[in-house]
């Protein structure tokens, strides 16, 4: 997950946190039993007088239950089909899935948590809740990955990272039956790992590097079958590796860059045989490395940025001969181009000519047509254009012009058509970010300053551009994650305030944009040891849960303790004492020890309990 995502996820969090302590002081003291729908009604009603009241939006099935809180209760607890669950359901908050989504051969796959198995599994969905269906668990129940694995589409088949105990991490693919999901090959034997990386699809074949037992990190390339999962070429002979990077498709040729030992940091190309597998040219003679960076390919000719040491860093085009490869432009000052992108057939690029700033370049390949688009912050000061994105021929990008603030502006690579498409953005709002190209029209997340980070959409113009839905009403929104193209139609994770981030779809209109299935209900808790009172002959237990539900803690056996019970309203952490009955105090007494086991039963609302089971020893001075 990028930083970027990771830190708008924590201020979201924080921000659910809050309204949860507003809620949790209201809900304080209810206790489920004879009345439960007249006590949950009442404590439902003053926890959206509260938040009213504290200046925090109330979530939208929390309002909706101060007018039936009871009834909802009710059937809610009763769906869950356990006698132990009679918790308040009022805040249908659910964790979320997190899904990864990624297009393969039209059909979406996505890596999220459910509620049934708590793990990492391998989903596919059709956009439809029914057509959303789980393809496989990945990796041993109850483990989850927190990062974002290296996946790619190939063909009609998904290629990913797991790891095993046994293998390590490898190379796993999948059809998308449960079947067809394998790992492919244990490529470093044993339980090391080969940690496959940079997975980049040339028609139906998968580039990757990876780590071998008799080799260094080298290229590789998948067909999905083990025997079709081959070391290409040992750039660099021995265990030290070639340190590939940057694999690009371009028209069907893959390039990348690599040090073999005899050259620096040079550009390459490959067939996928050894003998197709070369050095394209030595930029920088000898030993030192030209880094070849920002590989694009526009119309089959592939770009890129390198230091051939006599010129600084320049834009250079390659059409995969040491003849062809030259230099586009010797960019004045140290201009350090990058964020290279093709759109039109034309090649669009960041520089600093040290006159006017950072700003958009673009290119048709020859040195008097690489020239600067225009000023839009004139004078020395940079407008910083980030996320280019090419849509339908025109580039789209945001920039600061000094008058506005990071907007979204449009570029059909001449000055007068590079214009500022709409002022979204104003007071405390989130310029726009998330740029993808579905069709002809880009879709982004942006924020106007009203209704937090929400999905837009543009046709580059001012009235064709605007705010699809508002997904979620709360303020402090930070909108939708991992826009992705299937097939033509717009996927991407979002968290409408009630069912945590799931996947969700989109045809660019507001009834058209919906969430596509929530598979994950809650259900995962932990169970951390607390403080022992010893003069009591207690210990307090902190149980962290992810979804509104009850919390039990029962002896095992002849253990002797009395069994206590908790409520979580939101989805948080609750406290639970193991106090020992008159029998354990007895034991107590004389022995100054009590060993029991515990066994704990966390119930969600609408889903059905699981258990774990722990040992303590209460004990008394």
């Amino acid at each position: 997950m990028s930083s970027r995502r990771r830190r708008a996820r924590h201020q979201a969090e924080r921000a659910r946190a809050a309204r949860r302590k507003v809620i949790r002081r209201a809900a304080r003291r209810v206790r489920p039993g004879p009345g439960v729908q007249a006590r949950a009604t009442t404590t439902a009603a003053a926890a959206v007088a509260a938040m009213v009241a504290a200046g925090v939006g109330a979530p939208v099935a929390a309002t909706a239950l101060a007018a039936d809180a009871g009834a909802a209760t009710a059937a809610q607890c009763g769906a869950a089909g356990t006698d132990a669950l009679r918790a308040v359901c009022d805040d249908p908050h659910t964790p979320g899935s997190y899904p990864d989504l990624v297009d393969v051969g039209g059909t979406l796959f996505f890596f999220g948590r459910d509620s049934d198995n708590h793990s990492e599994g391998l989903w596919k969905s059709d956009g439809t809740t029914d057509g959303t269906v789980l393809v496989s668990y990945i990796g041993p129940r109850g483990r989850y990955s927190y990062y974002e694995p290296p996946v790619a589409s190939a063909g009609d088949r998904l290629f990913f990272t797991s790891y095993h105990p046994d293998f390590g991490e490898e190379l796993w693919t999948s059809d998308g039956t449960a079947a067809g999901t394998v790992r492919v090959k244990d490529i470093a034997r044993g339980h090391a790992g080969s940690y496959p990386d940079d997975m980049t699809a040339v028609g139906d074949t998968l580039f990757f590097t990876a780590s071998s037992n008799d080799a260094g990190r080298e290229l590789w390339r998948s067909d999905g079958t083990k025997a079709g999962t081959v070391m290409i070429k040992d750039v660099r002979p021995g265990r030290r590796g070639s340190y590939l990077d940057k694999l690009t498709n371009v028209a069907g040729t893959l390039y990348f860059t690599a040090k073999d030992g005899a050259h620096g940091f040079e550009l390459w190309r490959s067939d996928g045989t050894d003998a197709g597998t070369a050095l394209v040219k030595d930029l920088n003679p000898g030993k030192p490395d030209s880094y070849p960076a920002s590989l694009t390919d526009v119309e089959g000719t592939v770009f890129f940025t390198a230091d051939d040491g006599a010129h600084g860093r320049d834009v250079w085009s390659s059409d995969g001969t040491d003849a062809g490869t030259v230099t586009v432009k010797d960019l004045p000052g140290n201009a350090r181009p990058d964020a290279l992108t093709g759109a039109g057939g034309r090649l669009f690029f960041l520089a600093n000519d040290a006159t006017t700033g950072r700003e958009l370049w673009t290119s048709d390949g020859t040195t008097a047509g690489t020239t600067l688009v225009r000023d839009i912050r004139p004078g020395q000061y940079s407008s910083r254009p980030d996320w280019l994105t090419a849509v339908a021929g025109n580039l789209f990008f945001t920039a600061r012009d000094g008058v506005h603030g990071e907007e979204l502006w449009t570029s059909d690579g001449t000055e007068s058509g590079t214009v500022l498409v709409r002022d979204i953005t104003s007071g405390d709002g989130y310029p726009p970010e998330n740029l993808t190209a579905i069709g002809d029209t880009l879709y982004f997340s942006a924020d106007d300053g009203v209704h937090g980070r929400e999905l837009w959409s543009s046709d580059g113009t001012g009235a064709g551009t605007g705010m699809v839905k508002d997904i979620n009403p709360h303020r402090n929104y930070f909108g939708p994650e991992s826009l992705t193209d299937v097939g033509g139609t717009l996927f991407f994770s979002g968290d409408d305030g009630v069912h945590g981030e799931e996947a969700w779809q989109s045809d660019g209109t507001e009834a058209g944009t919906a969430l596509v299935a929530d598979i994950n209900l809650g259900g995962w808790f932990s169970v951390r040891q607390g403080r022992a009172d010893t003069r009591a002959g207690t210990l307090k237990v902190k149980v962290m849960v992810d979804a509104t539900g009850r919390v039990t803690v029962a002896p095992v056996g002849d253990s002797e303790f009395k069994k206590a019970t908790a409520t979580s309203v939101t989805g948080e952490r609750v406290g639970l004492t193991l106090a020992p009955t008159r029998a354990g105090l007895r034991q107590l007494h004389r022995t100054g020890r009590l060993p029991v086991k515990a066994r704990f039963t966390f119930t969600p609302c609408g889903v059905t309990g699981s258990s774990q089971t722990h040992r303590y020893v209460l004990r008394m001075r």
